[in-house]
């Protein structure tokens, strides 16, 4: 016959869910970070837009075309440039998609700065 004392098994006091299983906490920041990305994600790129305005600037405005040349030659950031030259919200707008912007560069013959 064994005779070793057996422990009683019982709830705690808070009952089952007294913490919140790790699940429901990785769910729950998780669904917090999905719900709070559209308002840090801002807009998306419109290269569209963007490329047009490149175009205007380097083959339809002489002015701008020459001293985006003459600055990029001597050895300015081509996408800086850009930016310089058109509007601040165009110039936010090649930044969000400076990538797009710096590949096209480089098929224009203008490879970004590094």
């Amino acid at each position: 016959m064994d005779v070793r004392t057996v422990r009683q098994v019982t709830r705690r006091k808070g009952g089952r869910h007294s913490r919140p299983p790790l699940l429901w906490i990785a769910g729950a920041a998780f669904g917090i970070a999905v719900a709070a990305f559209p308002a840090t994600a801002g807009a998306a790129c419109e290269f569209a837009t963007v490329k047009h305005q490149i175009d205007t600037v380097l083959d339809r405005d002489t002015d701008k075309a020459a001293k985006f040349r003459r600055e990029v030659g001597t050895g300015s950031d081509s996408i800086a440039v850009l930016e310089s030259l058109v509007t601040p919200e165009m110039a936010k707008q090649i930044d969000i998609c400076r990538f797009e912007t710096a590949e096209y560069l480089t098929k224009r013959g203008f490879p970004p700065f590094h």
